[in-house]
């Protein structure tokens, strides 16, 4: 199969919706992820910040919580050898009944030994590789489809960040139906093999195609590094 990254994805890029009715929170006395977003509702609209006591990790756990075993999707820039073990602790016990991974191809240069832990834990087929910064989750059963936006990596940071649960099927569709394209068309962590050169070239062309936001002087991918 082609080294397909994100140059001939179909699927839409934008998802636009009614405005809904938000809550806001603003864990800044080291509450625990349970107690910064309390219980979920059908239909939430979720918008925090945290001064980094909690990790996406621990969010993950706090959702699953509510809402059952489910199947589950992490796109993440850095992972940690910790977070990786209760991701998979949460799938041996039956938390997570599915879990595939997202991320930049970097990965395997800044962080070697967590990459092979997140391939030897999971599987090739549980990840795949692209350009990305993006850091979102999905988590999906008959009765939920949570979408987490999030500037938190899969690891621990003791930094001001930011983090939205929305349950709404639409948005977890718009989002499931890039993550099922890019799944069907790259083999099994097969960005990791190819030089990294070939990775952005792939997305740079991508851009060309589809409408660079960098306009027409982005020839190269310097800016991509």
């Amino acid at each position: 199969m082609a080294n397909k990254n994100l140059k001939n994805i179909k699927s839409p890029a934008i998802h636009k919706r009614k405005r809904t009715r938000r809550k806001t929170i603003r864990a800044f006395a080291g509450e625990s992820a349970g107690r910064a977003v309390g219980p979920l509702t059908p239909g939430c609209e979720i918008y925090g910040f945290t001064k980094g006591q909690f990790s996406l990790i621990d969010l993950i756990e706090h959702c699953l919580t509510c809402t059952g075993p489910a199947d589950v999707f992490i796109a993440t820039w850095s992972a940690a050898a910790g977070d990786i073990k209760r991701a998979h602790k949460f799938l041996s016990n039956g938390r997570i009944r599915s879990l595939r991974f997202l991320v930049d191809y970097s990965f395997k240069s800044r962080k070697p030994e967590f990459c092979q832990e997140l391939l030897a834990t999971f599987g090739p087929d549980a990840v795949r590789v692209t350009v990305t910064h993006a850091k979102y989750v999905l988590i999906r059963n008959a009765s939920w489809n949570l979408v987490i936006r999030t500037s938190m990596n899969l690891n621990y940071n003791p930094r001001f960040e930011n983090f939205e649960i929305s349950d709404d099927i639409a948005f977890a569709e718009f989002q499931q139906a890039i993550i099922d394209e890019v799944w069907s068309g790259q083999d099994a962590a097969e960005g990791f093999e190819v030089r990294p050169q070939d990775n952005k070239e792939k997305f740079r062309k991508a851009f060309q195609k589809q409408g660079s936001i960098f306009g027409e002087t982005f020839n190269d991918a310097r800016d991509l590094i």
